[in-house]
């Protein structure tokens, strides 16, 4: 495969732990700002609802450009080094138990699904939030110009899909001023901004729409409704993420995505973690090239609510033509509000 094939099919694009009380607007700021924080030492587009990121062909050579992550602050500090700058790669702990991967998620699982409901006052819809961070990058003419883009993804989605979704980008950092030129030449943006989104009935998303199944097998089919059967374990996984971006799932929805992550083949015991929300976590990861270059993606979860909090995606060998240092976190996702509430009007 040449490189820009690895490069677009690396590049090609869980739930919150309902058990958390929902976080008050100072919480979620806190939050956001320590996410990032850590990131911008060593060192951040779409919607949350569109999983592939987009790839332009320039002459010989392609042009790629990747979502990037959530915050709540307004600065940001210009990295220096030769390599763009990625977020630090998180530490990963002894395993909370002996289990092979598939047991372990499937304890999980009977976890979640013994949790309570959450409440649903009156006239409240799906409300979510989360710190998201992805590399953007672009290689054209055997040049790479990458940028660090931090953004905050918030959603409110009614039974009928209607809703409206909240995307806040802050300004992109730079390696360099050269590179800032080049993204500049090509037309990418280089202030902050935010979109706002209104959605009428049945408008929200053309995917995940109506009620989640809560048995494995099915919530298997359900995901590639209207698309063929997945090739890779990793591409299930890959939509248990973004689902967990657009949905709120009650226990027994839970309990299914955790027991369909437990039969994936190669899933396996990553260790305990603090994600970048400083949440203690359980870890499981899939190595996978199916997109091009060789990859570890993985899944964070909560062991008192099986609820998902996070997802990684991670070079692990090469880069190919990307300027990242590896090991290299590409892409996270942290989950930090799943709730329901009022559509804001």
């Amino acid at each position: 495969m040449n490189a820009v094939k690895d490069v677009r099919q690396m590049l090609s694009d869980l739930d919150p732990a309902q058990g958390i009380q929902p976080a008050d607007e100072q919480r979620r700021a806190r939050d956001l700002t320590r996410i990032l924080a850590s990131d911008r030492s060593e060192g951040a587009a779409r919607w949350a609802t569109s999983r592939r990121r987009v790839v332009w062909v320039a002459a010989a050579a392609a042009v790629l450009a990747v979502a990037a992550g959530g915050v709540a602050v307004e600065t940001l500090r210009q990295p220096q080094p030769a390599y763009a700058a990625t977020p630090a790669v998180l530490i990963y702990g002894a395993p909370a138990s002996t289990e092979a991967a598939g047991p372990r998620l499937r304890r999980l699982a009977a976890v979640a699904a013994a949790q309570p409901a959450l409440d649903r006052p009156a006239g409240t819809v799906e409300h979510l939030e989360s710190a998201n961070w992805f590399l953007n990058s672009s290689i054209s003419g055997g040049r790479t110009t990458s940028a660090v883009v931090p953004q905050q993804w918030r959603s409110w989605r009614g039974d009928d899909d209607a809703g409206r979704m909240v995307k806040k980008e802050l300004p992109p950092t730079f390696r360099s001023d050269a590179d800032r030129r080049e993204w500049q030449r090509r037309g990418g943006r280089v202030d902050s901004s935010q979109e706002t989104r209104d959605f009428g009935a049945g408008g929200f998303s053309s995917r995940f729409s109506g009620a989640v199944p809560t048995d494995a097998a099915t919530l298997r089919g359900w995901l590639t409704a209207g698309a063929s059967t997945h090739e890779a374990p990793v591409q299930y996984l890959e939509d248990v993420a973004e689902l967990a971006g657009v949905r709120l799932l009650n226990p027994a929805q839970r309990a299914a995505v955790l027991s369909l992550l437990a039969d994936l083949p190669g899933i396996t015991v990553t260790g305990t973690v603090t994600d970048r929300a400083g949440r203690v976590g359980e870890a499981f990861s899939i190595t996978s090239s199916a997109h091009g270059l060789p990859a570890q993606y993985t899944v964070i979860v909560d062991p008192r609510s099986g609820g998902l909090w996070g997802y990684e995606e991670m070079l692990t060998t090469t880069a190919g033509k990307l300027n990242v240092t590896i090991p290299a976190v590409i892409s996270y996702r942290s989950y930090l509000v799943a709730d329901y509430a009022p559509m804001p009007r």
